[in-house]
């Protein structure tokens, strides 16, 4: 089956998925006519592009749903859709999407109301590159193969990204907290490459995670990011600040442990720093989960 994506640039994750799957994958059609020439297919839109091009999808997907083709769309930016808000709820509302795939179900139109159907779709590890890396859940369990307490991998630029000052703030606090306890940490806001990546969250009792770019400044996304699924592929061990649909996800202190605030996460890492076993176990249920 042909899967047409029109997106802004080629995704190797969407590809090898959809490969796996059995389908072809091609991207960047907009005329209706070459896309029924391909026969029985699919067309997913992006949904920033969407967004930034509205008529020229209207005009595509009104002629898509005449010859029967299905459409649909995933967003994994709700509430940070840099969009006006209500754009996102006409969208569904339009019938021009069948299907409307979302990370979070956050200030969408009641399903009974809506004309697209509407699919929770979290995120999830891209586990050909986010996994153990050559080693087993067992080596993981030896103790001295974590020397750092605690570390956090992802953006730390709040000067271009505003969204996350937030983040950098919290974890310049968290910081100060772990010295004073005499803890080891290790904050990393470098792109560092996925082996880099796995190297570290194997290396960490702990990987910390707060904030997302999907949240906005007093709006907290509901859903969860990509690093809540990646770090435990990576056989690491996840403290996550709480989120709407991390229940949805993982099973509460079986498969994650959530925090609520700073003192909250200190006091937790203070306890699974020491309950090593306790904490295995969870890093274990949350990576065959994953």
């Amino acid at each position: 089956m042909h899967i047409i994506i029109n997106y802004r640039h080629k995704s190797e994750r969407l590809d090898e998925a959809f490969t796996a799957l059995g389908h072809t994958v091609l991207y960047d059609i907009w005329d209706a006519r070459e896309i029924a020439a391909f026969g029985p297919c699919a067309v997913l839109f992006e949904c920033k592009l969407i967004l930034k091009e509205p008529f020229r999808f209207m005009r595509l997907a009104r002629s898509l749903h005449k010859a029967g083709i299905p459409t649909a769309t995933w967003s994994l930016d709700i509430p940070n859709i840099g969009a006006r808000p209500w754009k996102i709820p006409l969208l569904i509302k339009s019938g021009l999407l069948d299907v409307f795939a979302s990370h979070s179900m956050q200030g969408l139109p009641e399903i009974s109301r809506a004309r697209s159907k509407i699919i929770y779709l979290p995120n999830a590890a891209w586990t050909s590159r986010y996994n153990l890396a050559g080693r087993s859940l067992e080596d993981l369990r030896a103790p001295d193969n974590s020397p750092i307490d605690v570390s956090f991998v992802g953006n730390l630029d709040s000067r271009k990204y505003p969204e996350h000052k937030h983040r950098t703030e919290f974890l310049k606090a968290l910081a100060e907290r772990l010295e004073k306890l005499g803890l080891t940490y290790h904050f990393e806001g470098a792109a560092l490459v996925a082996q880099e990546q796995i190297r570290l969250i194997q290396a960490s009792k702990i990987n910390v995670t707060f904030g997302c770019g999907a949240d906005r400044p007093g709006n907290k996304s509901w859903g969860m990011p990509e690093r809540c699924y990646g770090i435990p592929a990576c056989g690491g061990f996840l403290l996550a600040d709480e989120r709407m649909h991390a229940r949805d996800d993982f099973v509460l202190d079986e498969e994650i442990v959530l925090f609520s605030n700073l003192d909250d996460c200190v006091e937790k890492v203070r306890y699974f720093r020491d309950a090593h076993r306790e904490r295995r176990k969870i890093a274990e249920n949350a990576y065959a989960k994953v």
